[in-house]
């Protein structure tokens, strides 16, 4: 078993332990390649937190992650109505990720935002050399769900 595949275990079974789950959250639970992809993100060398600022390394090109964060801003406003205004289910899974994952680079942060509706920075590579991250975008910021 590879270590990506029993933090995953971990964090199913994180979600079966947590009470006050909110509905919305069956779409990551019943999406565990969508929930791996994710979490791949939080694990690469160039990921981290730094000074309240998540740094995603994503995939070059970043296809799929922005594949996934447009179908997520057409279809969850239909589970939550706050993310139909101001908050963003692409960001609210990477942080229900992180923090029950302890293999993130970003769980101790994650675990250190209080619940509820909550302001997050981000910055994503603008250029890369080859498979490394050689420049980063300016500082993004997105409301989340944190639960």
């Amino acid at each position: 078993m590879t270590k990506l595949s029993l933090n995953l275990i971990i964090v199913q079974a994180a979600f079966l332990l947590t009470a006050a789950t909110p509905k919305f959250h069956e779409v990551l639970k019943n999406s565990p390649n969508f929930a791996k992809y994710l979490y791949s993100n939080q694990i690469q060398q160039e990921s981290k937190v730094e000074n309240g600022v998540i740094y995603t390394r994503r995939h070059p090109g970043a296809e799929a992650e922005n594949g996934f964060a447009e179908v997520l801003i057409q279809t969850m406003h239909l589970l939550d109505s706050r993310f139909k205004t101001e908050v963003n289910p692409y960001w609210t899974f990477q942080i229900r990720l992180a923090r029950v994952n302890s293999g993130s680079k970003w769980h101790s942060y994650a675990k250190g935002l209080p619940a509820g509706v909550q302001t997050i920075k981000r910055r994503k590579p603008t250029r890369w050399f080859s498979e490394r991250v050689t420049e980063w975008s300016n500082i993004a910021e997105y409301k989340v769900i944190v639960y």
